[in-house]
């Protein structure tokens, strides 16, 4: 039995079925949780993985609406909310370097200590808690966090709502246990029966956190889920594949469901922040210039080829299509973009809410 499986039945032990928040907690989060190291590479990739210069330099370009609206300040607070292993945060301060302004006052908030180690050890300045920060003017950015922070699952059963936990079963194994809905801290959703969603409980503190540190700025958010309507199942995925017990070897597995907007955005509106969106990647990135980067890459492309260099126009034809991932409807490209803004800051230039 692993350190943090055993962590997990002391929880059940202690005060019986627990959350799956709180299990979520131990076994991501916890000591020797899955997100202790950073997994990305290991378990799953992500958008700036796949293309990082493409990726960036959209992203770049999002944040810099901010800084213009905000009347660009010098040096330009940026935020990175579970920044990782520094990937994107590399990409986009070298993005930022290709201009004569602004200089970009970087933070990475990682829960993880391996991440904030890879973090620390690329120059980056990288803190466990938003809440270490004082309150700032800026932007803040998350791509792919909300998906992995501590949700509820809940089920519609009979007319009534049921909260998921986790318990053991007669054999000794992690098992799922319904309970009826009995948070009165939370909002509670209406479900169908036999529909399934999550309420995005660890995605509503994050917001509390941002709400009482941000005076003057906005917040990009970028994951997959529902614009509307319930998100979806749990899903568990260990080497690149998905697993069918999100409950088995606690600690080994990444433990995701797809972001319920409509409940984000309903709790950043209750917090005072204006929302707009969500887009789609694919929409966003074509607004910020991924469809002029591909034009020019494929004329780069034509002429090396009329030319005779064909080993560097398949180089080419490589990132081309390396950057087509972040636009393909069915995968990267289906996630969702939405910005949270303070109060007087206009909406994004670049933000094509028909697209």
């Amino acid at each position: 039995m692993t350190e943090v499986e055993s962590r997990v039945r002391a929880a059940i032990a202690d005060h019986g079925p627990i959350g799956f928040d709180e299990y979520m907690t131990l076994a991501l989060y916890g000591p020797g949780g899955f997100f202790e190291h950073p997994p990305v590479g290991s378990h799953f990739v992500t958008a700036p993985h796949v293309h990082p210069f493409v990726f960036a330099h959209c992203v770049r370009d999002a944040l810099l609406d901010t800084w213009h609206a905000l009347g660009e300040p010098e040096p330009f607070r940026v935020v990175e909310l579970g920044a990782g292993d520094g990937t994107l945060a590399t990409a986009l301060l070298e993005a930022f370097a290709e201009l004569p302004m602004p200089h970009v006052d970087y933070v990475g908030v990682e829960i993880s200590p391996g991440a904030r180690g890879a973090l620390a050890a690329r120059g980056l300045v990288a803190l466990e808690r938003l809440d270490d920060l004082e309150p700032f003017e800026g932007a803040l950015f998350a791509n792919e966090l909300l998906d992995n922070l501590p949700f509820v699952p809940v089920r519609g059963r009979s007319g009534v709502l049921a909260e998921v936990r986790v318990g053991v079963d007669a054999d000794g194994r992690l098992a799922e246990v319904e309970v009826p809905w009995s948070r009165g801290d939370l909002p509670a959703p209406t479900m169908a029966e036999g529909e399934g969603s999550t309420v995005p409980v660890g995605a509503f503190a994050m917001l509390d956190a941002v709400a009482g540190r941000l005076r003057a700025g906005a917040v990009l958010l970028i994951d997959y889920g529902r614009a509307d309507g319930p998100a979806g199942s749990v899903r568990g995925y260990r080497g690149h594949r998905e697993v069918a017990d999100v409950l088995a070897q606690p600690g080994a597995t990444d433990i995701t469901a797809g972001v319920d907007w409509a409940s984000v955005i309903a709790r950043a509106r209750a917090l005072g922040l204006q929302t707009f969106g969500p887009i789609t990647q694919a929409a966003a990135l074509d607004t910020l210039g991924h469809s002029r980067w591909e034009a020019t890459m494929r004329e780069a492309q034509s002429r090396l080829q009329r030319s005779g260099r064909d080993s560097e126009a398949v180089r080419v034809w490589e990132a081309r299509s390396r950057a087509s991932l972040l636009v393909d409807p069915s995968g990267l490209g289906g996630s969702w973009w939405t910005v949270l803004a303070t109060s007087g800051m206009r909406e994004p230039a670049w933000l094509n809410r028909e697209g």
